[in-house]
């Protein structure tokens, strides 16, 4: 199976502090862009929501880059990372 991979370079702005990034949409892993699941109940036969997508069978990423000083604060903010 492809697989469709979006590059982001992460360059500092000159004064923004904070980036934000969308993907395009994609198909929902979980409900295999089926938006659920179908269910047997006692009143017939139902779709149960993908708690994932939402139903819409689709889902995107909101990729946020939030630049810090390199301080004595951002350095111990970093160290959690690595």
């Amino acid at each position: 199976m492809s697989k469709r991979q979006t590059i982001i370079t992460v360059e500092p702005p000159q004064r923004i502090r904070k980036d934000v990034f969308g993907t395009a949409p994609v198909v929902c892993s979980y409900c295999n862009g089926q938006g659920g699941f179908p269910r047997q109940g006692a009143s017939g036969s139902y779709m149960e929501r993908c708690p994932d997508c939402d139903g819409t069978g689709e889902v995107f990423a909101v990729v946020t880059v939030d630049w810090q000083p390199y301080s004595d604060e951002g350095k111990a903010q970093l160290e959690t990372v690595y």
